[in-house]
């Protein structure tokens, strides 16, 4: 099970790699449905790392943390693939434009955040109970790494309530949603899991 985990796991950091040296060119010739599969295809080569990771440290703690971790990855594959056809249905059947470009923008936030937001606090808090394991099991540097990570909560709660609140706060407005950091910071997250699951294989 660990040796295909891993297989699978590097996949999915290698199809994240050929997103990024192809976005631009992806993005000029308008294939976004294209780019929102792959990343579907991308979270879905992680869907074994909670369970791997909840048996290589063999903790009941962690078991919840794993449940976390696993709506987490299922969340944002399915709110990929419907982004994916929402984008797809636009591009290919909406010539008469009888969604208007204000309908279209609502769909396409709606099934971004909350949404995708509410799925990064998941990962968080899959996150801290890691980050707790790690502890338990003396492996410090790996704490840490998930306690930082799991810093990341602030940021998408914010997001969540400045997106959620009729009355908007002030403090959730000074924070905006920025695609490069939260990919930059799920790469890292998943990478220094699999590295750590690589070494100990």
């Amino acid at each position: 099970m660990i040796f295909s985990s891993l297989l699978l796991g590097w996949f999915g950091i290698f199809i994240f790699l050929i997103i990024i040296f192809t976005h631009q060119k992806m993005i000029n010739h308008n294939e976004h449905a294209f780019l929102h599969l792959l990343m579907a295809f991308m979270y879905a080569m992680w869907f074994p790392l909670p369970v791997v990771l909840y048996h290589l440290l063999d903790s009941d703690l962690l078991l919840v943390g794993t449940v976390f971790g696993s709506v987490y990855l299922i969340l944002l594959v399915i709110g990929m693939a419907l982004q994916t056809g929402h984008i797809i249905f636009l591009m290919k059947h909406n010539n008469n434009e009888a969604i208007t470009t204000i309908q279209g923008n609502y769909i396409m936030e709606l099934l971004s955040n909350p949404f995708e937001g509410l799925a990064n606090v998941f990962k968080c808090i899959w996150a801290i109970f890691l980050g707790i394991t790690f502890w338990q099991h003396e492996e410090m540097l790996m704490a840490y790494l998930m306690f930082l990570f799991a810093l990341f909560i602030f940021y998408y709660l914010f997001i969540i309530l400045d997106a959620s609140l009729i009355r908007r706060v002030k403090l959730f407005l000074k924070v905006k949603p920025n695609v490069f950091l939260v990919n930059i910071e799920t790469m890292l997250f998943i990478l220094t899991l699999m590295i750590y699951i690589t070494q100990k294989v």
